[in-house]
């Protein structure tokens, strides 16, 4: 059934609503998508809410203008009338829909256009609404970094990189290369053997050969980098804590060849069922000892290195998930900081290097996580950015590597 433009500005409006509520992007999608008329398909609804939301403080700002309204209402006829041409292939009714809306209007497009450049003067705030993101992201960034490179990072930001890391404990990468190359084009990382960039395909990522026989696996480079940070090898003790759902655990298994004693532990026993899962699809299962526990608090046997990808604010997930640039949840970063230094103290405690990851911008889970845990810290891997604190750790950013934003460090006991 072919849905109509009030169809569409009317979802996208219910979706940005939902997410005003603290909801994900998907989880927002999907609850509104349950109380909808059946549709043949509902992609296009769903790629107009991602950049909907992905430019969500413009359109608010647009909306305010041209509706005297910022709400979601106002906001989905904002983006009918400056985004609908760069997703809709139906011009004719596209420029339709957009000139009843602006009959309507109380300024013009162009007017709107003006109305922002007059902002230049507060830089903070010219930024949160020509990239989009909250205004605590972009005052943490301006604090630590030079304006014209902040303006690079938010601008890269808005765009999504999909990374595929080769499983070569299913198949080589040579062999894994010509079976993807036959359904896609992709750009082989220049010093990762093992990871691509999808750079076009034939169909959705999930549906391509190589992804649904795990022989290739999407993972984002950030995630890479903090595995490699670890340097896995063949004899190598390691223990994952906080692990679910077990990507980076699989890559760990991988680079040790699959000789390394490995034990993932997590805390939530679905988590932890569907660990075991994915570790046996991607033919990580038998290297690998899945605990359910408290990693704040668990007590073992001694290792040689861990992993502690902490739970964050996942501020820096802005590349995949849009929905953090609006809600980045900042005043959950003290909460989230506890959380991290308890686990931090425990992987010290339980190993003789850490490397400690978060998906996050915010220096309070990072930098200061780090910093405050009485150890040894280096930036682990040379291909990561300086951090906001000299010396402490390192970072992915998405105008430099072309991923989400990670802070990654290497702890050692003094």
């Amino acid at each position: 059934m072919k849905w109509t433009p009030g169809e569409l500005i009317s979802f996208t409006a219910k979706v940005l609503y939902e997410i005003s509520k603290g909801l994900t992007l998907d989880y927002a999608f999907q609850k509104v998508k349950r109380g909808w008329r059946e549709l043949d398909s509902f992609k296009v609804f769903y790629d107009v809410v991602f950049d909907a939301v992905r430019h969500y403080y413009f359109l608010q700002f647009a909306a305010s203008k041209m509706f005297g309204s910022s709400g979601a209402k106002a906001v989905a006829k904002a983006w009918f009338i400056f985004r609908a041409d760069s997703l809709l292939y139906n011009k004719d009714m596209v420029n339709s829909v957009r000139k009843r809306l602006l009959k309507r209007a109380l300024t013009k497009p162009d007017h709107v256009m003006a109305a922002l450049e007059e902002l230049r003067e507060d830089r903070a705030r010219y930024f949160s609404v020509k990239y989009s993101y909250h205004p605590n992201i972009v005052s943490t960034l301006l604090s630590h970094f030079p304006p014209d490179e902040v303006e690079k990072l938010l601008e890269a930001g808005n765009h999504t990189w999909i990374w595929l890391r080769i499983n070569t404990l299913k198949a080589d990468v040579d062999k894994a290369l010509r079976q993807l190359e036959a359904e896609a084009e992709v750009e082989p990382h220049p010093k990762i053997p093992f990871a691509v960039l999808l750079k076009s395909a034939k169909r959705p990522v999930q549906y391509l050969e190589a992804v649904r026989r795990f022989v290739a696996v999407p993972q984002d480079l950030a995630s890479i980098y903090a595995v490699l940070s670890l340097r896995p090898e063949p004899g190598d003790r390691i223990i994952d804590l906080a692990a679910a759902p077990g990507m980076k655990t699989s890559l760990i298994a991988q680079l040790a060849e699959g000789r390394a004693k490995i034990v993932a532990v997590d805390l939530s026993a679905k988590r932890v069922a569907r660990m075991r899962h994915l570790l046996k699809n991607l033919g990580a299962g038998d290297f690998v000892e899945v605990v359910r526990g408290d990693s704040r608090v668990l007590k073992t046997r001694k290792f040689d290195k861990a992993l502690l990808d902490a739970p964050c604010t996942s501020s820096g997930a802005f590349t995949k998930e849009p929905a953090v640039k609006i809600y980045p949840r900042v005043e959950e970063a003290p909460r989230y900081s506890a959380l991290q230094k308890a686990l931090l103290k425990n992987a010290l405690a339980l190993a003789e290097e850490v490397v400690y990851a978060v998906c996050s911008i915010l220096p309070q889970e990072g930098e200061e996580v780090a910093a405050s845990a009485g150890a040894e810290v280096e930036k682990p891997h040379p291909d990561l950015a300086p951090s906001y604190t000299p010396g402490v750790g390192g970072r992915t950013f998405p105008h430099i590597h072309r991923s989400e934003a990670f802070f990654i460090a290497r702890l050692r006991k003094r």
